[in-house]
């Protein structure tokens, strides 16, 4: 009995080896090729921005706003009929597999219009060869930004800082506009003191000049009331003394 269990036990170690032998990776020539095929698989996207302006009007006053619409075209380009792409990513679910037979030419695009959302894409290459099927022989990786609506903001239109990009591809960690402001004052006071005073000063300059005669007439008023002021003084003084 304990003879027949050791021949089963070795029959199954014999059987499980010749799976493993038969699920082994892509060897010799057959690898080779694959790996040439697949170095010259590239993954591409185009931005197509479908955003609106709009008008808002109250009374006299009218400002413009966008209604953001952003959408990424993602591309791979030279996949061929001997390997497929097995497509995931770090927000969904989804697991798509992509054949020769699925692109147009060789090239597969396929459109993300969450832009709101960072994706990281996984692209796994694997051998469609019968000799190794399945066996991943490359993998390459894309991560898809997301619009940051802070962008917008007309400081942001002079400022290159993180906090300023379109698109970004790690969180902001803003919560909101207040946050912003601060975040933006905070790294103007750190890493621009001195150019934030000469923007100030600039600014000021700039808004006398705009109001010269607003301040012209103020001045004449002032002076104007200064010397009246001293007269009247000067003539209760006089009658005092006599």
């Amino acid at each position: 009995m304990k003879l027949a269990k050791y021949l089963l036990l070795i029959l199954s170690i014999f059987i499980f080896n010749i799976t493993l032998a038969n699920a082994s990776s892509c060897k010799g020539s057959i690898a080779k090729d694959l790996s040439q095929i697949t170095s010259h698989v590239k993954v591409d996207y185009e931005l197509i921005d479908k955003s609106q302006r709009k008008e808002l009007v109250i009374g006299e006053d009218k400002k413009e706003y966008i209604i953001p619409n952003f959408v990424f075209n993602i591309s791979l380009y030279n996949i061929t009929d001997d390997i497929y792409v097995e497509i995931t990513n770090d927000v969904t679910s989804e697991n798509r597999k992509v054949y020769y037979r699925d692109t147009n030419d060789g090239v597969y695009t396929f459109s993300n219009d969450d832009f709101g959302r960072i994706y990281n894409y996984t692209f796994m290459l694997k051998s469609n060869n019968s000799d190794c099927m399945g066996d991943n022989i490359r993998k390459l990786t894309y991560t898809k930004p997301m619009y940051n609506a802070f962008s917008e903001y007309t400081y942001c239109q002079t400022s290159s800082s993180f906090y300023c990009q379109r698109f970004v591809t790690k969180p902001t960690d803003l919560i909101g506009e207040e946050d912003f402001l601060k975040k933006i004052s905070a790294n103007n006071s750190k890493n621009k003191p001195e150019e934030e005073e000469e923007q100030k000063e600039e600014t000021f300059i700039d808004k006398i000049k705009t109001n010269k005669n607003f301040y012209i007439i103020l001045i004449l008023v002032v002076v104007t009331l200064t010397i009246g002021t001293i007269i009247i003084i000067n003539k209760r003084k006089k009658r005092w003394e006599l």
